[in-house]
């Protein structure tokens, strides 16, 4: 499990340029098959925890399950800024739902899901991450080199609840096709190779500079996905 929590000056900015609404159907069908994982965070030690960097007075990051919910802290420097944490293995092709809720007050964010995490030779993790903002803001990106590189740019959802609300995603990594689902609406997808491997399920959470971000995890479930068309 890797301990280091990755830096990224840009991945917000086009919160503020892009405001356009995704597609109103998912080009592709996905069948959901069998449950390959239903978790409560009721046993902590499968998930990342700890406290980043571990021997600061004030850490910038923070991972812990608390009353049975898996939560992100995460306090951005002079630049934009994110954490994340991973416990789960899982094939290429999976579904992943969670519930989660936005605990801090700043809409300014992102959170949501990863999926095909793996680290190369070099130790340096790559894979998906299918996000969402707490100002109803959705997007796709690529997980590698220190930074999140978006696929499908930054579009708004009237599904998605703003602020400190509760919000469920879907997240469906499935052959070359990410899609993303909030509160059971369609928000956007993408295709892309670059990750067809099995890998670590994880969750993510950032903020724009000088910013905290405070989300809470719950009921996470993964099943097994393939393509119908």
């Amino acid at each position: 499990m890797r301990r280091t929590r990755f830096l990224t000056g840009t991945f917000l900015l086009l919160v503020l340029l892009l405001a356009a609404c995704g597609d109103d159907e998912p080009s592709h069908t996905v069948r959901s098959g069998d449950l390959l994982l239903s978790e409560s965070f009721a046993a902590p030690q499968t998930w990342e925890q700890g406290v980043y960097p571990p021997d600061a007075a004030t850490p910038d990051s923070q991972l812990a399950v608390r009353e049975g919910r898996y939560e992100l802290f995460h306090r951005a420097g002079r630049t934009a800024s994110f954490t994340w944490g991973a416990g789960a293995d899982a094939p290429q092709d999976v579904i992943v739902e969670v519930s989660t809720e936005q605990l801090s007050a700043d809409k300014d964010n992102l959170y949501g899901v990863l999926c095909r995490l793996a680290q190369d030779e070099a130790g340096q993790w790559s894979g998906y991450a299918l996000l969402i903002s707490g100002d109803g803001h959705y997007g796709i990106a690529d997980l590698s080199r220190e930074s999140l590189d978006f696929i499908l740019e930054w579009h708004q959802s009237d599904a998605i609840e703003q602020g400190q609300a509760l919000n469920t995603l879907r997240a469906v990594c499935a052959d070359d096709y990410l899609a993303l689902y909030a509160n059971g609406k369609f928000l956007g997808e993408a295709r892309d190779s670059r990750y067809r491997r099995a890998g670590q399920i994880g969750l993510i959470a950032g903020v724009t500079a000088g910013g905290e971000v405070r989300v809470a995890f719950d009921n996470l479930t993964i099943r097994a996905a393939s393509l119908a068309d």
